[in-house]
């Protein structure tokens, strides 16, 4: 009960010293953990370093936690990914700070380079992981909670901000307790938007807006000031059209191919050998002609999940249940088709029917990640979109497949493949990469 009653500038710095004094206990277990693995690697000289060495250098602390603040990582609330990209990327700076500092005061040699690179690498795991658990933690305790109102609701609104614990922010039952405001902007014209903003902004000193055009990651864009006119300008790029940022993500592709290949053969063996044993006179791999970059046709193969020859079955399915004609038309599948096998439920489920795509990224026909390789009577249905779609390789997994598959219709798709071209980044392969290990492991949204 004394909780509820502490101001919300108290929760805020009660907050944020258990942050710091969490970030700090990750950095000591890091150093730890690091200190192991350069002991027990034999093709390393031994070091007569002591562990108290590094538990005592001090400067680690002082700059990682100093550039956490710097980013805002204990001023602002940022989701979980875009947090977790500003923790990678504040780590990465302070390897080059630490190095720096070692080398201007000669103590180099006093420390293994591979131990605190070692740390910092682990750091970038366990912190993400911290926050989760310590922002969730204190959620329950009422101590990361904030009260905000949202100008112009909407689902999305509701899904992603109230739901989230890890923004901590909660609806306030009387407008007047809350503490943040959210405006969709999307939802007020330009005076109305104003008058809202002038209005709350005399009794809030935070106003987060989302902007009128929302399908481009402005996180990431330059905005600099024409000091003449007072106007803000907003600096948009399109990465996939960057020469450089291309041959980017064709290294990406080839580190991930040659980390997944151990992982994925034993299991396509294995896949091949229940569907033949179920199967034995059937076909193993199902091909079929899908548009690739340019406008180019090429065949895209995957583990056959349906029966052969089971048009009559799906044909007497639909006169039965009209329902699903419907529901076909809407999402460019089925809810419930009567033709996939027992097998290719499980395949389908956890996505390991894609799996011969492999073979087209080997032909270079496929990313890993991009949009998914859309039908050939699809192409109409994309409309005026169908050049930006097309401008890139498809991929075996993208946005679609990590955001609630089966929720999201044909029109809400094209939007996702649509931002992920417009707004590529290497963070965004990164996380749609881990977003999908945990789709298959969980069978979340897939079908």
């Amino acid at each position: 009960m004394l909780l509820l009653k502490i101001g919300q500038e108290m929760k805020d710095f009660i907050s944020n010293i258990i942050f710091i004094i969490f970030d700090i206990l990750t950095i000591i277990i890091s150093i730890y953990l690091a200190y192991l693995i350069r002991d027990n690697i034999y093709l390393l000289p031994i070091q007569n370093i002591a562990l108290s060495t590094y538990i005592n250098f001090y400067p680690l602390y002082i700059i990682t936690i100093g550039l956490f603040a710097y980013e805002g990582i204990y001023k602002y609330r940022y989701d979980f990914w875009h947090e977790s990209r500003v923790v990678f990327k504040t780590l990465i700076f302070s390897i080059i700070i630490i190095f720096a500092y070692l080398g201007l005061t000669k103590l180099i040699f006093d420390y293994s380079r591979f131990t605190i690179i070692m740390t910092l690498i682990i750091m970038m795991i366990l912190i993400p992981i911290n926050k989760i658990i310590i922002k969730k933690l204190l959620f329950q305790l009422k101590i990361w909670q904030k009260y905000i109102k949202i100008y112009g609701e909407d689902e999305f609104l509701t899904n992603e901000i109230y739901t989230n614990n890890y923004l901590g922010y909660i609806k306030a039952k009387n407008p007047n307790r809350a503490k943040t405001i959210f405006i969709n902007s999307k939802n007020f014209d330009k005076i109305n938007l104003e008058k809202i903003i002038d209005s709350n902004l005399e009794k809030q000193n935070k106003i987060i807006f989302i902007p009128f055009i929302n399908d481009y990651d402005l996180s990431s864009c330059d905005i600099y000031q024409l000091s003449i006119k007072n106007t803000p300008l907003i600096v948009l790029k399109n990465n996939l059209k960057n020469r450089y940022k291309i041959i980017l993500k064709k290294v990406l592709d080839i580190f991930i191919f040659i980390f997944m290949l151990p992982i994925i053969t034993p299991i396509v063996l294995i896949i091949y050998y229940k569907i033949k044993k179920v199967e034995p006179n059937e076909k193993v791999f199902f091909k079929q002609q899908r548009l690739g970059k340019d406008n180019k046709i090429f065949i895209c193969y995957k583990f056959r999940t349906m029966l052969e020859n089971g048009e009559n079955i799906l044909n007497e399915y639909l006169s039965n249940n009209p329902q699903e004609v419907e529901y076909h038309n809407r999402y460019h599948k089925y809810k419930n088709d009567p033709r996939i096998t027992t097998i290719g439920e499980f395949l389908r489920k956890t996505s390991l029917d894609e799996l011969p795509q492999f073979l087209n990224i080997l032909k270079g026909e496929m990313s890993f990640i991009g949009p998914r390789p859309y039908m050939l009577n699809e192409k109409d249905k994309i409309e005026s979109n169908i050049d930006t779609i097309l401008s890139v390789k498809p991929g075996i997994t993208g946005l679609w497949q990590v955001s609630g598959r089966n929720d999201i219709d044909f029109k809400s798709r094209i939007e996702l493949d649509l931002f992920y071209i417009r707004n590529w980044n290497i963070w965004m392969d990164l996380m749609i990469f881990i977003k999908t290990i945990k789709t298959v492991l969980f069978k979340d949204g897939a079908r």
